[in-house]
């Protein structure tokens, strides 16, 4: 059963964390739940930027995990995430299911650029393009951006499979009551009643949705959050409308900076050779921007893995050959000499190879 973890796990945990009560768990959609932390005199530790995310240490089944998640409260309130149950999830499951109000969890301060500050220093519309929980950093971009500047204009693209689904559905119709504020819902089922608004979402789709919605006159920054096919249809209807927009993209976990596919990169891709338990699996024509836990998820090559956010250290592997090049993220604590963490790692040579052990 899982349960939040003891004061000792938390301090053996390599991450500064601080105990936060469970203040209320409120229920948004069927799968997914609204948890309010009440961190004491930490309060001020959680002061957080739009689009940041909070770190949990849990222990489920025994086991010591972390998962982020999106802080969706204003800056000066409690602390707020929103979780959506997934399958296989045990953390989302434990969130969405067990978690109620006087549970004490360990959670580690925000972080997150996803938002740059410069945007405020002259108006901007923000392109919003969201599907399922990955609605949850955009909703603070959205929230801060109509308070920052009383000339800023927000448009968002919400992608879900029906209505029963969209998280913040309340909220949001709260927030378009504001004229510099469109909301656009896309819903796979038809349930919109509008051929423009049903359907999956596609490269096409974004293309003619940015010729609709787009305001040329005003600087504009797209922010796309999502499952990676949603994103990539996105990035492929930006890249094709418009080459020159300003696109942020947002990584659930503790990522490393995303290093976005570049179209005039015409250097082919990268051959990984991944040893484990005395077995070879090569994956071939690796892109460049992907990390290396990333293109083994893509080939369908098994990499243990927890946080995928540099805190665990289950995916640790011993470089045998190549190179790879690390984001700016400063890491708690450093793998061996020798050892890379693939949640971490981009390829920075034509051939790597791997030992897992």
């Amino acid at each position: 059963m899982p349960q939040t973890p003891s004061d000792s796990t938390a301090a053996s945990a390599p991450l500064k964390t601080h105990p936060c009560h469970v203040q209320q768990v409120r229920r948004l959609t069927s799968e997914s739940v609204l948890v309010t932390l009440d961190p004491g005199d930490a309060l001020p530790a959680f002061r957080h930027e739009p689009g940041q995310q909070v770190t949990f240490c849990l222990t489920l089944s025994e086991r010591t995990c972390y998962r982020s998640y999106n802080l969706v409260n204003s800056p000066e309130g409690l602390p707020q995430v929103a979780v959506k149950q997934v399958a296989r999830g045990g953390a989302s499951q434990f969130f969405t299911r067990e978690l109620k109000p006087g549970d004490v969890l360990q959670v580690a301060p925000p972080e997150g650029d996803l938002y740059p500050a410069r945007l405020d220093d002259a108006p901007h519309h923000m392109l919003l393009f969201a599907a399922g929980s990955g609605i949850t950093p955009l909703y603070s971009v959205a929230r801060h951006a109509l308070r920052a500047r009383p000339d800023h204009r927000v448009t968002l693209f919400y992608a879900n499979r029906s209505t029963r689904h969209i998280m913040f559905r309340r909220e949001l119709d709260q927030l378009a009551v504001s004229p510099r504020l469109e909301v656009f819902h896309i819903l796979g089922d038809g349930g919109t009643g509008d051929a423009n608004s049903s359907g999956r979402l596609d490269a096409d789709r974004v293309a003619g949705l940015l010729a609709q919605f787009g305001h040329p006159n005003m600087d504009e920054c797209a922010f796309v959050s999502g499952p990676e096919g949603f994103k990539e249809a996105v990035f492929a209807g930006l890249r094709d409308a418009a080459p020159m927009l300003e696109v942020r993209d947002f990584c659930f976990g503790r990522q490393p900076h995303r290093h976005p596919e570049d179209p005039t990169d015409h250097r082919h891709g990268v051959n990984i050779h991944i040893v484990k338990d005395g077995t070879t699996r090569h994956i071939q024509g690796v892109p460049r921007h992907l990390t290396l836990l990333e293109a083994a998820d893509r080939a369908g090559v098994e990499v243990p893995a927890e946080c995928r956010g540099g805190i665990c250290h289950r995916c640790k592997a011993k470089l045998l050959d190549g190179r790879t090049v690390s984001g700016p993220r400063e890491l708690q604590r450093t793998p061996p000499a020798g050892y890379i963490l693939c949640c971490q790692e981009r390829p920075a040579s034509d051939e790597i190879t791997l030992d897992l052990g």
